[in-house]
C-alpha cells in the first residue's frame, strides 16, 4: 500500500495558475477525496500525480520514490476516468483482461485476477458483452475492474460517478469504497459532490482556487470547520455578522435584552448589525469587546416555536420545503438575516409560511469566526 506525498506542487498554464504550492501527505490504505467547486484544481492535482501532466514546480513521491518526470505507465497506478473509457470493440472480459496481457503476465494468473476483479464488481456474468450492450453503471463497473486488474496498490478516481444517474451513483460509491478497503488499496477520489465525499472518505482535501483550504475527516469538516469557506461549502450553514458587545469576566454578566438572560466567563454577547443580541461561546477569551465576528450555525442546530425562549430571536417564516425526513423552513429574522431551520418531519409542530416564530440559538452549537477583512461574501465565494 503506497504512501503519497506532494511537495510544493504548482502548475501554470500560461498566466493561469491551476494549482499553487500544494503540500499533501496521504497515508497507506487511506481513502482520500479531493473536493471543491469546479475549476479549483482537483483534476489538475491528480493528473500531476498520475504523470499525465508534469508540475511547473515541485515533486511527487510514491512510497518514497520520486516520480516527477516518470511516465504514467511506470508509476504503477490504476486510473478510473470521469468519461467511461472502454475499448468499444472488446468484450467486458477483454477490457478487464487488457492490463495483465499488456504486462505479459502468466495466462493463468491473468485470467484468475480478471475473474476475481469482475466478480468483485458483480460483472462476471456479463463477460461476453460489449460496451454498447451495457448501462452507464455497468460500464463504470467494468472500468473499475480493469483498474483493479492492473494489480496496482494506488487507485485514482477522477469524478468516476458524475456521468451516472443518482441511484447508480449511490450504489457505486459504496461499492468502490468496499473494494478499496477489501483490497487494501490507497485511493484518491476527485469529486465536486460533497455528499459523495462525506460518505466515502477517511479524509477530505478541500480545495479552492488552486490551493488547499483544509484537510480533515468528514466529521471535523462538518462539525468543526476551521474557516468560513469550509463551513459554507460543506453542508448547509447560516451566517450572522455582528460585533462583541460584552464579555464575561469570571462572574455572571447580566444581558440586557429580554430572553438572552446571562453569560458566563467563557461566553460573551454579540450584537448583530441591527441591534439584536446573541450569547456566544468565547473559548480562551478569543474575542474582546468591539471585535467583529461571524456566527455560523447548522440548520439542524436551530429550533422554532411560538414561545419566547432564552437565546432566541423573532422572525417570520418565508418558505417551507418538505425534504422527506425533515422540513426545511426559511425564516426572516428581526436582524434582517435569513436562516434555514431543519425540523424533523415527525415533529408534531408544523408551521406555515407567514407565521411569526421564535428561532432558538444554542450557544454551544454556534461557531464563531473573526470578521474577515475582505468581507463575508468574498470569503464564501466559490471562485
Amino acid at each position: 500500500m503506497p504512501e503519497i506525498e506532494l511537495r510544493g506542487i504548482t502548475k501554470r498554464f500560461g498566466k493561469v495558475t491551476a494549482a499553487e504550492n500544494i503540500n499533501l501527505k496521504i497515508r497507506d490504505g487511506e481513502y482520500v477525496t479531493v473536493l471543491g467547486p469546479s475549476g479549483c484544481g482537483k483534476t489538475t492535482l491528480v493528473k500531476i500525480l498520475s504523470g499525465i501532466w508534469e508540475p511547473t514546480e515541485g515533486d511527487c513521491f510514491i512510497d518514497g520514490r520520486k516520480v516527477t518526470g516518470i511516465p504514467t505507465y511506470e508509476r504503477d497506478l490504476g486510473y478510473i476516468f470521469q468519461n467511461i473509457a472502454l475499448f468499444p470493440h472488446m468484450t467486458v472480459w477483454q477490457n478487464a483482461n487488457y492490463a495483465p496481457i499488456v504486462k505479459d503476465w502468466d495466462r493463468e494468473e491473468a485470467d484468475k485476477v480478471t475473474t476475481e476483479s469482475l466478480e468483485l464488481v458483480k460483472s462476471l456474468r456479463r463477460k461476453g458483452f460489449k460496451p454498447f450492450e451495457l448501462s452507464g453503471g455497468e460500464k463504470q463497473k467494468v472500468g473499475i475492474a480493469r483498474a483493479l486488474c492492473a494489480g496496482s496498490k494506488l487507485l485514482i478516481l477522477d469524478e468516476p460517478l458524475s456521468a451516472l444517474d443518482a441511484r447508480v451513483r449511490l450504489e457505486l460509491r459504496y461499492e468502490i469504497k468496499r473494494l478499496v478497503k477489501e483490497r487494501g488499496l490507497t485511493a484518491i477520489h476527485v469529486t465536486h459532490d460533497q455528499e459523495e465525499a462525506m460518505s466515502t472518505s477517511d479524509r477530505i482535501v478541500l480545495m479552492r482556487a488552486g490551493r488547499i483550504v483544509e484537510v480533515e475527516t468528514p466529521e471535523n469538516l462538518y462539525n468543526r470547520p476551521k474557516n468560513l469557506f469550509t463551513a459554507n461549502f460543506i453542508g448547509e450553514a447560516n451566517f450572522i455578522e455582528g460585533s462583541i458587545l460584552q464579555c464575561g469576566t469570571g462572574e455572571i454578566a447580566e444581558c440586557k435584552t429580554g430572553p438572552l438572560s446571562e453569560c458566563g466567563s467563557d461566553e460573551c454577547i454579540m450584537e448583530t448589525r441591527h441591534k439584536h443580541r446573541l450569547v456566544i461561546k468565547n473559548p480562551a477569551g478569543q474575542f474582546k469587546v468591539g471585535h467583529g465576528v461571524v456566527v455560523m450555525v447548522r440548520p439542524e442546530n436551530l429550533s422554532i416555536s411560538h414561545d419566547e425562549k432564552e437565546h432566541s430571536l423573532e422572525g417570520r417564516i418565508t418558505d417551507k420545503i418538505f425534504m422527506g425526513s425533515f422540513i426545511r423552513y426559511r425564516v426572516g429574522l428581526v436582524t434582517d438575516d435569513t436562516v434555514l431551520v431543519e425540523v424533523p418531519e415527525a415533529d408534531d409542530k408544523i408551521f406555515n409560511i407567514g407565521e411569526k416564530v421564535n428561532v432558538k440559538f444554542r450557544p454551544k452549537k454556534l461557531l464563531v469566526y473573526p470578521q474577515p477583512m475582505e468581507g463575508l461574501k468574498e470569503v464564501l465565494s466559490l471562485e
